[in-house]
Formats: structure tokens, C-alpha cells, sequence
């Protein structure tokens, strides 16, 4: 679509500019700067309408003075823009245009020279410059600044802006407006210009490129889909467009180029821009080589290295927190026994070099509540697949337990939700690229033990969406690295089933936690540990499906084998006592569940402390027991002190913490005490929302009990809304049967009966 010069070939044009000087002594002058020495666009340019009006006006205005930079990374569309800007002002009659290559002192010396001749410079003013008698810049800007028409100056592919200084070519004139084609965001040089950064292309634009030059082979959704598998990268999309254009024998679809993209998609990107007799161009492939190539000829060779670290790791939108590449963190790694040698030392000039030529960039994470903002990288997507294709085979593992290394040391002993956010997703690139073969089965290990870690300690914290993404990563990873039935595959199934359950998945985790309990049942036996933890984590995903009879089956069998295998006083012992109450409490066994609630958490106390986190739990689970029994006066303060503990051990967005405050507002209800209750209902809503998402069980319950307390206090035309949302989310997500289902459409039915009845107008009788 629009790629520069400096990165494709040239295809033959047909101008119509007025002939320029020749001057054939000089060898190398070009024989006319009037011609854009790029690419002519495939497709119409597609979402710089902004951009190219505010270029247009600069232009159109009258002559400024003024130097206009577009900034990026290859293949963006910075020269297809300023060629479009160049052609429009000529062919309106409002400029001359002159075209400089930039991308060497050769050819910026030799197209200057080319536009001094262009404005006028005489023969033997052209010799005395090439003779370096008289400085080529001042000969160039004498003859700019004296020139009859008002100019629009080009200087193409500036990548180096060390050229453009040291031969101080970049100057101002009252008599013209110039436009720079850089790569270079951070340079001096553009301090007192206008830059305009020019990226990857918005969704719709992206899918346009494609339908331009492709239009019958997809659907609308097809092209957007093959839009966001090339990031939007223009110069990926002029080529993907271009393949499925020129296919002759086999006519491809874009699901059937998509089906064929591999993870590095630059060879099948390549195949649009194979050399031809006539012309030799740059690959996809190596477009990124170009800005490598500056950064080496700056002696920052080890530039590659830091780029081949970055690509094991998550590209953009995914943010790189910058203290992962501290200095120390690099030095304890072996990075420096790679080639070339990256070290701490020399990781901050690195890092620079990336970012001045658009490789990587740099930006302020919004940090959460009470977090300062995180500084951090971002690398697009196809850079990061193209390099990480291009890794020696050698090198690859040795790369991937670096990153490995550290990720894990940015984990502290208690990371916090931030930490684990901006951490998973580049575990979880590690973890796709290890699956290389030559990345080794040892570095494999390494990234599923970083995944896995990661999962539990979402859990721990009761973040279950995140915790259920990595832990179906890790499970899918070990069935394949293991034997499907192997003991670590089926431990990686069993964490699946259990996340599934915090994340209200109840059918699945049944599902899961069934074939993982008949399989260890079958290689350890019923009274294992390993088959009873299967057994506990089975029993409370059928509490969440509504089938407590079974539930209770299986957790007496799991309690007398803890007894046995543990003591009652163990933590593990203990839990499944909080849960068979539990059961016991939902099929109307209230006196036998409170009293084994009330053993449960006497226990816990004297073995772990009144404030361990087990013990608050099971005095959630107490205080749910005296409540099932309609013991409200005395629910009341054991559920305020459950609440009050909950909120210092767990933090107050905690599934716990919740829970707690959702006991209390029900008890709140039953004693009337209606204000309180509907504080504390939406305040549990609105966290449940967000921590567990709109349609978990137990945001549908919060959802449920409010409309209750609103009706309560007679506001049922409020309630009604959230009764039905309520009632909705249930058949969706547990079916009409299941036993929270048919509570909320009974509190629907109440609300309902309570809404005033709509009046009628009364008839005229006659």
C-alpha cells in the first residue's frame, strides 16, 4: 500500500513536470527532484484525512517557514503520505515539489546539489560546490531562499538525523514549506519542528486497505479479521492485499490466507514482494533490519539482542513494565554470554536507540487505586513475530529463560494486583513461544512452572477471570507437552476445575473435576490425598450447581479421610467441615450445619488464630448458620465482626470480603433495617460486577437481594429492573431449574405484586 523508497522498490511512473537541469559531469545529481522517488499508492490513502489537511494548509497558507516531521515506524505510510501531499499541491498549481533522498550523505549530497541546479545554480557554481570549494547546504539554501515560486522541500527516509545535521541541510525559508519522512522520533534535530506521528491504521481503515485491492475475496468481517491478525500494520496489509489480488491459479479467500498466516507471517508476506527481472525489493522480513542497521552504525549492535528479548514477550497493547529490565535484573541473567552481549550497563543507551527509531515506545501505564502510573514498553505485534522467526535456533531457548528470569523476579513475595495484570500476559507469550522445538524442553518447564505460579496466586487472591485464562493455558500446554494422563496434565486439570468453580463455571468445572477425581481414583485409589482433594474441589462445584445432596455425599467421604490422613484440627480438615455445613445449611439442616459451623471455626481458632484467613472464613460460614436458623439478633454482630476481619485480612474487594458484606446486608433486610442493607447490596453489587463479571452467580444474587430490600421498603417500581436482570442472568447461566433460579423469580413475583396497580380511566356511563 504505501512504503517508502528507502524500504521497497521503485515501480515506473509517467510524470509530467517540467524538465529540470542536467548536468551530466556531476554522476551522481538525479536527473529530476521534481519526481517522488516512492512507490506509487496501490489503494487511496486511507485514514490521514487529518494529517493531510493540516499539511495541506501549511502548504496552501503561503510560504511559513515552517518543517513538518512524520514520525514512525517501517512500513507506516510516512512517504506514501508525504507523496500524496507532494503530487496534490503540485498538480493544484500551489507549490514546485522537490523530492531529496535522505537515507545516506551520498544521496543527500548528491539530490541537494540536484535542487540547487533545479533553482538555478549555474555550472560552475554546481563544480565549485562538488569540489567542496563552497559549502553545498548554503549554495542549496541561497538559491531556496531566492527562488521565484514557492517551493514544497521532501527529505525522504531521514532516519539518520545526524546526516541532515552534520551537512546542515535542515534549514527554514520564508519561500517554502519542508516535510521530513523520519524514523527517528527522538532527535534533537526535531526539538523546534512540527512532528506528526503517523502509526498502524484503525480497524476500519485496515479492512478498507485490504477490500481496495482485494475486493472479492471475503466478506466485510473476513478483512477485519485479517486486519487484526497483521496488527493494522499498512505496509503488512498492502501485501497481504496484493497476494490475494495476484493469486492466478489458485484463488485464495482471505479465511484461506488467514488459515495459511503462520506465527511469523513475514515469508508469506514476502511472496507479495518477490523481485521481479527488473526491480529488487525489500522484503517484509527485513524492513525492521533497516533501523537495526542504524542503530549498529551508532555502536549500539546489541541493539538486536534487547529486540530478540522483547519479542519473547507479549506485544503491543500488552504493556513491558520498564523496571523489568532493570540493569541488575539483565546482569543476573545470561544475556551477556548471548551475541551480541547485552548488558545492564549498556541496557538504558540500548532502549533508547529502539525507541528513537519507532521500534519499541514508550509509555505511562495508569496505575490502580493508590499506584503511581507504570512506565512501560510497547512493541508491535508483527515486529515482535518477524524477529522472534528470525531467532537462531541456538539462541532461542537461552532468550526465552532469560525473559523467564525475569518475569519471575518481578514477582514478590506478596505481588499485588497491578503486578500480576501487567505480568501475565507476556507469561503467557513465553509460554506460546516455548513451544518451538527449538526452544528445549527444559525452557518449556520454566515457562509452564511461571504460568502456573501465576495462576494460584490469581486464586489465592480470588481474581478468578485472570486465574482461569492462565490456568486453561497451563492445562492445555501439559496435555501437550505430557502425556494427556500423566500426573502433572492431570494436576494442571484439576487447578482448571477449581478456577472454573471461583469463576462461576459450574458445568465445566463439573465436568473437569469429574474426569480428573475417576482418574486418580483409578492410579491412587478412593482414600488418597490426591483423590480427595478432587473429591472436595468436585463437591463445591456441585454446590454451585444446586446438587447439595451429592455434595454432602462426597464431602462426609472427604472428611472422614482427612480425619484419618490429617487430624481435625488441620486447616485442609477444617475446610471441608465449613463446606459440608454448608451443604447441610442449603437443604434445610440448619441446627446440625450451625453447630458444625461453630465446632469448624472454634478449631480453627485454637489451631491458626482468630485472624488467620481460614478462620475468618469459616466464621463467614458460621454466621451464614445462625442466619439460616433466623437467629437474626445474634447473625447481626457475628456477621459485622466476620465482615470487619474479612475486610483486613482479604482487602475489601476480596470474593470473601463480599460475601461477607452480602450475609450482612440480608440480615440487615430481616431486621428491617433497610437503608444500611441497600448501601451495603450495591456497594457488593457493583464490586462483584467488576471483580466476577455481570453474570456470575453470585453478582446475580447481590442483584436479587437488593431488589428484595427495595420492594421491602416499598420502592418496588426500583426493584423490578434489577429483579428481572436478576431472574435473566440466572436461566442464562444456571438454567430455569436450578434453585437460585427459582428464588429469584420468586422475589420477581413479590416485586411485581407489589407494584402499584396501572390506572385505569373510568368510562362515562350514559
Amino acid at each position: 500500500m504505501f512504503q517508502a523508497q528507502h524500504d521497497q522498490h521503485i515501480e515506473e511512473h509517467h510524470h509530467h513536470y517540467p524538465a529540470a537541469p542536467t548536468h551530466g559531469w556531476l554522476g551522481p545529481v538525479p536527473h529530476s527532484v521534481r519526481v517522488p522517488l516512492a512507490a506509487e499508492l496501490v489503494s487511496a490513502l486511507r485514514d490521514r484525512s487529518e494529517l493531510r489537511d493540516i499539511l495541506f494548509r501549511a502548504i496552501s497558507d503561503g510560504p511559513g517557514g515552517l518543517v513538518h516531521v512524520l514520525q514512525g515506524m517501517a512500513g507506516c505510510g510516512k512517504t506514501a503520505l508525504a507523496r500524496h501531499v507532494f503530487t496534490e499541491a503540485v498538480q493544484a498549481g500551489e507549490v514546485i515539489g522537490l523530492w531529496v533522498d535522505a537515507s545516506s550523505a551520498s544521496s543527500l549530497h548528491a539530490f541537494m546539489l540536484g535542487v540547487a541546479a533545479d533553482r538555478g545554480a549555474t555550472p560552475a557554481e554546481l563544480e565549485a560546490a562538488h569540489n567542496r570549494v563552497r559549502p553545498v547546504a548554503d549554495l542549496v539554501w541561497d538559491y531556496l531562499d531566492r527562488s521565484p515560486e514557492t517551493w514544497l522541500l521532501v527529505f525522504d527516509n531521514a532516519d539518520e538525523p545526524r546526516l541532515l545535521q552534520e551537512g546542515n541541510w535542515l534549514r527554514r525559508s520564508p519561500r517554502g514549506t519542508v516535510l521530513v519522512t523520519t524514523r527517528d522520533s527522538s532527535s534533537e534535530l526535531w526539538q523546534d519542528k512540527l512532528p506528526h506521528q503517523v502509526g498502524v491504521l484503525p480497524l476500519e481503515a485496515a479492512a478498507q486497505v485490504l477490500l481496495d485491492l482485494a475486493p472479492d475475496a471475503g466478506r466485510p468481517e473476513d478483512f477485519e479479521r485479517l486486519a487484526q491478525r497483521l496488527d493494522r500494520h499498512p505496509l503488512a496489509l498492502a501485501l497481504a492485499g496484493r497476494h490475494l489480488r495476484r493469486q492466478l491459479l489458485e484463488r485464495w479467500t482471505v479465511s484461506d490466507y488467514l488459515d495459511r498466516l503462520p506465527d511469523d507471517p513475514s515469508e508469506l508476506l514476502d511472496k507479495a514482494a518477490q523481485p521481479t527481472e527488473d526491480h529488487t525489493r525489500i522484503r517484509f522480513s527485513t524492513t525492521w533490519q533497516l533501523s537495526l542497521d542504524v542503530l549498529a552504525r551508532q555502536d549500539l549492535p546489541d541493539a538486536l539482542t534487547m529486540l530478540r528479548l522483547l519479542a519473547c514477550f507479549a506485544p503491543m497493547p500488552a504493556p513491558l513494565p520498564l523496571t523489568l529490565l532493570a540493569p541488575a535484573a539483565l546482569d543476573s541473567t545470561a544475556l551477556s554470554r548471548l551475541d551480541p552481549p547485552l548488558t545492564g550497563e549498556r541496557a538504558d543507551a540500548v532502549l533508547q536507540g529502539l525507541i528513537s527509531t519507532s521500534l519499541v515506545s514508550l509509555i505511562d501505564v495508569p496505575g490502580d487505586r493508590g499506584h503511581r502510573p507504570v512506565l512501560s514498553l510497547q512493541t508491535h505485534g508483527l515486529l515482535l513475530d518477524t524477529v522472534s522467526g528470525q531467532i537462531p535456533s541456538g539462541t532461542l531457548g537461552d532468550l526465552l529463560l532469560c525473559a523467564i528470569a525475569l518475569l519471575d523476579g518481578a514477582l514478590s513475595d506478596r505481588p499485588d494486583s497491578q503486578d500480576l495484570r501487567l505480568i501475565a500476559p507476556h507469561a503467557l507469550a513465553v509460554l506460546r513461544r516455548s513451544r518451538a522445538e527449538t526452544a528445549g524442553t527444559h525452557t518449556s518447564r520454566a515457562a509452564l512452572e511461571l504460568v502456573r505460579r501465576l495462576r494460584d496466586l490469581h486464586y489465592e487472591r480470588g481474581e478468578f477471570t485472570p486465574a482461569l485464562e492462565l490456568a486453561t493455558h497451563a492445562a492445555d500446554f501439559s496435555a501437550t507437552m505430557f502425556n494427556s494422563n500423566s500426573t502433572e496434565a492431570v494436576d494442571d486439570r484439576y487447578a482448571l476445575g477449581r478456577t472454573h468453580t471461583g469463576a462461576g463455571r459450574f458445568a465445566e468445572a463439573e465436568a473437569q473435576l469429574r474426569a480428573v477425581l475417576t482418574t486418580r481414583e483409578n492410579e491412587f485409589g478412593r482414600d488418597d490425598p490426591r483423590t480427595l482433594d478432587a473429591a472436595h474441589a468436585l463437591g463445591i462445584a456441585l454446590y454451585g450447581l444446586g446438587q447439595w445432596a451429592e455434595d454432602e455425599q462426597l464431602l462426609r467421604h472427604v472428611l472422614a479421610g482427612r480425619e484419618s490422613l490429617l487430624g481435625p484440627y488441620d486447616p485442609d480438615t477444617l475446610d471441608v467441615c465449613a463446606g459440608l455445613a454448608d451443604a447441610l445449611g442449603e437443604q434445610g439442616h440448619w441446627e446440625e450445619a450451625e453447630a458444625l459451623a461453630r465446632t469448624t471455626v472454634e478449631r480453627s481458632a485454637a489451631s491458626l488464630g482468630e485472624r488467620h484467613a481460614r478462620t475468618v472464613v469459616n466464621r463467614l460460614t458460621h454466621a451464614w448458620a445462625v442466619a439460616g436458623r433466623e437467629a437474626w439478633d445474634r447473625a447481626e454482630p457475628l456477621a459485622r465482626r466476620t465482615l470487619q476481619d474479612a475486610e483486613q485480612v482479604f482487602g475489601p474487594h476480596h470474593p470473601r470480603t463480599l460475601a461477607a458484606c452480602h450475609l450482612l446486608a440480608t440480615v440487615l433486610r430481616q431486621l428491617s433495617l433497610w437503608t444500611e442493607a441497600e448501601t451495603l447490596l450495591r456497594a457488593v453489587a457493583q464490586a462483584r460486577e467488576t471483580v466476577l463479571g455481570s453474570t456470575h452467580s453470585h453478582t446475580l444474587s447481590s442483584l436479587t437481594d437488593l431488589a428484595a430490600v427495595l420492594a421491602d421498603a416499598g420502592r418496588a417500581a426500583e426493584a423490578e429492573p434489577l429483579a428481572v436482570k436478576a431472574h435473566e442472568g440466572y436461566v442464562r447461566t444456571l438454567g430455569p431449574e436450578h434453585p437460585r433460579t427459582e428464588r429469584s423469580r420468586t422475589v420477581l413475583t413479590t416485586v411485581r405484586a407489589a407494584l402499584p396497580a396501572p390506572h385505569t380511566p373510568e368510562k362515562n356511563t350514559p
